[in-house]
């Protein structure tokens, strides 16, 4: 069964922020992140966090408290001219009885917030509890309102291919996000749109519903159906990933 949810009407009450979406990081995977060099960043564990380990002669500075820890980084002032740290470094992090690995690179860039994710084990409970007694269609929904604010549990699997599909001449569409959900069976795409014709263009569900996007579609959901020239909207794609495709 497909559902075609129109964005506008399901998320009215909700407003888009112009914070960075979280980062969800994967446990004894060592994983690359850019954190900012000019505020202090935070990362949150889904259980208790008992150390933090970095380098401090790069330039790092942290504490953890609870579940959570923040991380800084120095700035120098040599007589007025402010010196960012940009030197790339390792930060473990020992959540839940599990280390995280970060390589992390120091970047100009506002504060970023890290979520670390739960073993796989226990993400699949998390994730089955998260969606418990809910029918479908409120699951597709449910995981396009995440999708919309850009805010996932620590459960999810979240990947970034930037992978361009060739839908339409007239649009640049790029796959931006593939969200997991490991245990309920459900998978949430993000594309970005952009127009490319010189007239107002009409973006539909059925442009979605092709084999190349997926062959179990559940919901399409489109955050702005009418673009102008050059302007771009947001586009969430939900299956079931463990129907054949």
């Amino acid at each position: 069964m497909r559902y075609f949810v129109p964005l506008a009407a399901a998320l009215l009450a909700m407003t888009v922020g112009n914070c960075r979406a979280d980062i969800v990081i994967p446990a004894e995977i060592p994983t690359a992140v850019e954190l900012s060099n000019v505020d202090i960043n935070r990362i949150v564990c889904s259980g208790p966090m008992t150390d933090l380990i970095f380098s401090r002669e790069k330039g790092m500075t942290g504490h953890f408290s609870g579940n959570n820890a923040f991380v800084k980084f120095k700035i120098e002032d040599r007589g007025g001219e402010y010196i960012y740290a940009d030197e790339q470094s390792e930060l473990f992090v020992v959540c839940n009885n599990t280390v995280y690995t970060l390589i992390v690179t120091p970047t100009k860039i506002p504060s970023v917030t890290i979520r670390l994710a739960s073993p796989k084990g226990d993400s699949f409970r998390k994730n089955i509890a998260h969606y418990k007694n809910l029918p479908l269609e409120k699951q597709a929904l449910q995981i396009i309102r995440e999708a919309y604010d850009g805010a996932y549990p620590a459960s999810y699997r979240v990947s970034e291919p930037a992978k361009v599909e060739a839908l339409s001449p007239d649009l640049e569409i790029t796959l931006t996000q593939v969200v997991d959900v490991d245990g309920v069976g459900l998978r949430l795409k993000k594309y970005s749109v952009k127009s490319l014709a010189q007239n107002p263009v009409t973006v539909g569900e059925k442009l979605f519903l092709t084999s190349s996007v997926s062959g179990s579609i559940l919901a399409v959901a489109i955050e702005d159906h009418n673009l102008n020239a050059g302007e771009t909207t947001r586009v969430f794609v939900v299956d079931q990933k463990e129907q054949p495709q």
